[in-house]
Formats: structure tokens, sequence, C-alpha cells
């Protein structure tokens, strides 16, 4: 992959990022989670990378509870955070160890609840798969993200930006 299309696919991961955060500050509003988990995604919602690489491992290895509403509850925070860690990895850019979090966190139940927001976690994924040269495996979450008829059209923009520049 050349310098170039790595360039034009971090802008626009870069983009989709700030998208991401802006809309994260408007909702203030955390899922019901254990302490570490909460100050992980605290820090995620503050754009403060390196606390959430250094909390959310804590988080993640709290036993899981499996059984009834406080199952759902874990496996809920559990998704959010391996999203946070994922995307806070690849700000940091350490795109090898997100893959890892931000797949986890997608294939969850948790997943990130709505078309949009799922779009830019996949779309941060496929930049994450770009960047380690597995460039087969982001080319079809790129073509995943645009399957969907109602993507917003800045996201579909952004995605298509960065399938070309893969491409290229």
């Amino acid at each position: 992959m050349g310098l170039l299309a790595t360039v034009l696919i971090a802008l626009v991961a870069g983009g989709v990022w700030a998208v991401t955060l802006r809309r994260l500050r408007r909702r203030r509003r955390l899922i019901a989670a254990p302490a570490p988990a909460t100050r992980a995604l605290r820090a995620y919602t503050a754009g403060r990378w390196d606390r959430v690489i250094s909390l959310a491992p804590a988080a993640l290895a709290l036993p899981a509870i499996t059984d009834g509403a406080e199952g759902d509850n874990d496996r809920a925070w559990r998704g959010a955070v391996e999203l946070a860690l994922g995307h806070a990895l690849v700000q940091r850019d350490r795109p090898e160890e997100a893959i890892d979090h931000l797949q986890r966190g997608l294939a969850g139940p948790a997943g990130p609840g709505n078309i949009g927001a799922e779009a830019r976690m996949r779309h941060m994924l496929a930049y994450a798969l770009a960047a380690t040269d597995r460039t087969a495996e982001a080319r079809a979450e790129y073509h995943r993200i645009l399957e969907e008829p109602s993507l917003d059209p800045d996201i579909r923009s952004r995605v298509t930006a960065a399938l070309e520049a893969l491409e290229a």
C-alpha cells in the first residue's frame, strides 16, 4: 500500500473520529457498568486515549456475568469497552492491537446500537485492517458498510473515499 493511500485513509479516519467524538459528547449517558468500565468509558468520551488504553484491560478482566438482565448489561458494557479500547489503540497508531477489540465489540449484542455508530466503528476496523496490510479484509468491511441503504451520506462519502484510496 502506497504512502499516499495510507495518508488518505488516515485523513478519512480522522474525519470519522471527529464526527464520532462530537456526537458522543452530545450523548453523555453511559451504560450501567462496574467502576473500572465506567472510568474507561468516561475517558473515551473525553478523548483521553492513553487513559482508555490503561483502564480498559482491567475492566475487561472482570468476571463475566452471563445470566438474566445483569448478563445483558454485562455484555453491553463489555462491547462498549472493547470498542473504546480498539478506537483508542487506532488513535495511538497501534492498529494491529486494535483489530481484535473492534471485532469483539462489533460482534457482541451490544454493538454500537445505531447504523451510524456501527458504520463509524466498522470504518475504524477497516482502517486498522488496511494499516496492517490486510487489504482484502479492509475492502470487505468497507463494502459491508456501503451495503447499508440508510447510511448517512457523509459517512457514505468518507467510506467511499477510503475504499478508493485503498484500491489506488
